[in-house]
């Protein structure tokens, strides 16, 4: 005779008037199955009143056996009422809505007198009618992932405003928790982190030569301490020293590790600038006591040449040998003045210079010097402010400069020099190390091979050079900084390989020089003012698009943000509303800003474009990046500058770029 298949609607609890029964060799089984799974398990009729357990809830529920919790409710049970009431409650619901409920967390204080935490789930029973009969539940005691989980809360909530980056990691390299400041520097949300392997956040490489033998060590039982460079995607290049701190548990093992890491990044580049300024200084010394005796021994050789040039017959056959040793003295009399010029020794005499005057005296003689394959373009501030400085060191270091440049386009490029006013504000002077006020700025740009991180970072130091032995001194630069230097000047320079290289210097406005009215100069207005509209912001700097997104969103323009060119795409073609504004950085990875303007224009012929870099307006658009008429803000952006661009920008009319 064929068996009947087994009822699928869980009726085994049941009888045919749907009623719960023990002792049917069916549910003598089913006891062995329930007693035997970690889990605590129990199941009531349709008014609530239990009708079965598993042997741990009655334990639990300090029943010396299962079947004794037949006919009790949760208000006959250990529990308090509150806690009845609120399992009554759920099981209720569950039963009317004919709808399970998963991971109800519920506290329950049990015989033993504890207060435990389960993950409760409820499922209706119903019979082969599908009707609701009863519920039937089984929970987990999750008090010591709850108790885990809220170690961690207060964790986060003590280290949320702390600038150090702080995490807990266990002994699979698991992150447990973090800070704010990390979530930052990583540039993810704290969900995404949590329960990821380091190595996944900063990276396979880094942190199996870094950071995995150093936690290896704390989880050895010792505070580890170390410091190095490290690159972070919120952050930048960052100068860090971190320390781990094992977490030991009550028996003395180690469970997790606290990791700190503290940015120094400010004091290793003071550290870097004091080494800098004190080599410089020892090396300054060693030139100028080397020049000096260097110009006594060029003065013979150059005077007793040209004596006997003098001297000599135009067809004598020593002639040209004399002429060469006469070359020779005259290219170490330019060595020794770069010498002189470093060491800070050179006769000087200052004077109110305007630099667009002398920027076209020397044009003739650069075109000279560099040769048919370089083509140079001057732009030049009509009335430009004046500055005091010896013109030989100007000349010294416009010839330094154009022949580095020169040396980066060996296939030929394109040089430009620009002379702008500026007014330094409070803000800018910080960024530049210098004084607020009147300025005049020089800037030389080239589209040459440019300068990778390490090569811009000792652009400056003496007797460092790419070039060979037989071209390169090591002097140029270091020779332009120094007397940048002794003129209370700045020097900085943007580079970027395969791009270009732009230096930018600034000097004071000659303080015997009367001043003009000022009220038309950036940043010198009033307060800012408000505005609207949808303004879609790419630039690859977090610090940098982290200000402008505050300035504008309080200026009341509503921002999205993209960190290049293909995020931007992205962003604008997610956002269903209208974008009024581009505002984007030149060079960024993946896309340049150019590139995603193009795109974006293509698809929304009304959005107006914003470029912004550090490179300067003209020698953007020498480079080939930027075509037609363009808006543009030079970099350091203040709020003001900002705030005045956006504004004009988007008032602009269409007719006013034609």
């Amino acid at each position: 005779m064929a068996r009947e298949k087994p009822d699928p609607d869980l009726s085994f609890f049941t009888n045919k008037e749907h009623t719960f029964q023990a002792g049917q060799p069916d549910n003598e089984i089913l006891k062995l199955i329930l007693n035997a799974i970690p889990h605590y398990v129990f199941w009531k009729d349709r008014q609530r009143v239990y009708q079965g357990c598993n042997k741990k809830f009655a334990d639990a529920a300090g029943l010396d056996h299962p079947d004794s919790i037949c006919g009790l409710t949760d208000h006959d049970l250990p529990w308090t009422k509150q806690e009845a009431d609120f399992y009554r409650l759920c099981d209720e619901r569950v039963m009317l809505n004919n709808q399970a409920e998963y991971n109800i967390i519920e506290s329950q204080i049990q015989a033993d007198g504890i207060l435990y935490w389960l993950r409760t789930n409820k499922v209706p029973l119903l019979n082969r009618d599908g009707e609701v009969i009863g519920i039937l539940g089984a929970y987990d005691d999750v008090t010591d992932l709850i108790e885990k989980e809220e170690r961690l809360r207060h964790y986060e909530i003590i280290t949320a405003s702390v600038d150090d980056l702080m995490a807990i990691i266990d002994s699979d390299y698991r992150y447990l928790a973090v800070n704010d400041a990390y979530c930052i520097a990583y540039a993810q949300p704290r969900e995404f982190i949590i329960g990821k392997s380091a190595n996944e956040i900063v990276g396979e490489d880094v942190f199996e030569k870094l950071q995995k033998p150093e936690i290896d060590q704390a989880f050895s039982g010792r505070v580890i301490q170390f410091n190095s460079w490290h690159s972070f995607p919120g952050w930048g290049e960052r100068h860090i020293n971190f320390t781990y701190y094992p977490v030991f548990d009550d028996t003395g093992t180690v469970i997790n590790i606290v990791t700190k890491g503290h940015d120094s990044t400010k004091t290793k580049k003071l550290e870097n600038q004091l080494q800098q300024v004190q080599k410089m200084e020892a090396i300054g010394r060693l030139a100028g006591g080397i020049a000096h005796d260097f110009n006594n021994i060029l003065s013979v050789i150059s005077g007793y040449s040209d004596i006997c040039l003098q001297q000599m017959d135009e067809d004598n056959p020593f002639r040209s040998k004399i002429e060469q040793i006469s070359q020779a003295g005259t290219r170490g009399s330019s060595l020794t003045q770069q010498l002189l010029g470093f060491s800070r020794k050179q006769v000087v005499r200052p004077q109110s210079l305007n630099l667009a005057d002398e920027i076209k005296t020397l044009s003739g003689m650069l075109e000279r010097m560099l040769g048919a394959n370089i083509e140079i373009e001057t732009v030049l501030e009509i009335k430009p402010w004046l500055i005091k400085m010896d013109r030989s060191q100007f000349e010294q270091i416009i010839l330094n400069l154009a022949v580095n440049s020169r040396d980066a386009m060996s296939e030929g490029g394109n040089l430009t020099l620009e002379i702008i006013n500026r007014t330094i504000t409070e803000n800018e002077a910080t960024h530049y190390a210098l004084k607020p006020g009147d300025h005049v700025m020089l800037a030389v740009t080239d589209n040459g091979i440019g300068m990778n991180p390490t090569i811009q970072a000792r652009s400056f130091e003496p007797f460092f050079t790419t070039k060979p032995k037989e071209i390169g001194t090591g002097f140029g630069l270091s020779t332009v900084y120094s007397i940048v230097k002794q003129n209370n000047g700045t020097i900085s320079v943007e580079s970027k390989p395969g791009i270009g290289t732009c230096f930018t210097l600034l000097f004071p406005r000659s303080p015997d020089i009367p001043q003009h009215d000022r009220q038309d100069l950036p940043g010198t207005d009033g307060a800012m003012a408000q505005g609207s509209g949808t303004i879609l912001l790419a630039e690859d700097d977090h610090a940098l698009r982290t200000m402008c997104v505050g300035i504008l969103a309080d200026l009341g323009y509503t921002i999205l943000e993209a960190s290049n060119g293909k995020e931007a795409i992205e962003s604008a073609n997610r956002f269903h509303g209208k974008i009024d504004l581009l505002l984007t950085d030149v060079v960024m990875p993946e896309m340049s800003g150019p590139e995603a303007a193009a795109v974006l224009s293509s698809q929304n012929p009304d959005i107006k474009v914003l470029f912004m870099s550090g490179y300067t307006e003209n020698a953007v658009i020498q480079h080939g990046v930027l075509e037609n008429e363009i808006n543009f803000i030079h970099k350091p952006i203040t709020p003001k500058t900002l705030a005045r661009a956006v504004q004009k920008c988007l008032t602009k009319n269409p007719e006013d770029t034609e």
